[in-house]
């Protein structure tokens, strides 16, 4: 047999093994940059997964009325609600600045209408000519978007820009912005910084 022709035929399943090589190498790679959740201890496998998870839900007069952002979203089989990483809510109001919600880890139902939030937990809205300065801050906090409503059983820290209140157990009206701390409330105001000219 020819040498050329030889060196050829052998080299056609030596090329081949190569390119199989590399395919699976690259699968593999790409599967290691999916960060899995830490809370995920008993090391499920999500059927449904997205990079950078955007969900917006609508009012009636066509304008978003909620986002909900998050890193990752796993679902698992057998699961009705699907695990978020860094969850990032935003609820949008006619008039004043939006009120955000931010947790490390969060759980929402397939709807979009329901997310369990864990970790450290803020409510946020900044001042503005509309609204007063207001901050939230709970280990843990269930939130209807679309109700503007939250609530926890869990420790709350309420800061404005003149007081700071404390509790166990909270209902929130975002829309209207009104908390009701409901055990072991304490509350202290927090005096006005006077100017150096005055």
């Amino acid at each position: 047999m020819d040498k050329k022709l030889f060196a050829l035929l052998l080299s056609i399943p030596v090329f081949s093994i190569f390119i199989s090589w590399y395919v699976l190498t690259q699968t593999t790679y790409e599967q290691r940059q999916i960060t899995f959740p830490e809370q995920n201890v008993q090391q499920k496998v999500a059927n449904t997964f997205f990079n950078g998870a955007d969900i917006i839900s609508f009012g009636e007069t066509g304008l978003p009325k909620s986002k909900i952002i998050g890193d990752q979203l796993f679902h698992y089989p057998d699961e009705e609600d699907s695990e978020i990483i860094n969850p990032r809510i935003t609820l949008f109001r006619e008039k004043g600045l939006p009120v955000y919600v931010t947790a490390d880890h969060g759980w929402i139902n397939k709807e979009g209408t329901r997310v369990f939030l864990k970790g450290h937990t803020v409510i946020k809205r900044e001042k503005s000519l509309d609204n007063k300065f207001s901050q939230l801050e709970t280990p843990e906090l269930t939130v209807w978007p679309n109700r503007d409503f939250a609530e926890t059983d869990k420790a709350v820290k309420i800061t404005t820009a003149s007081t700071i209140a404390t509790g166990v157990g909270m209902k929130a009206y975002l829309d209207t912005e009104h908390y009701y701390l409901l055990n072991n409330v304490k509350g202290r105001h927090i005096p006005v910084k006077k100017k150096n000219n005055e």
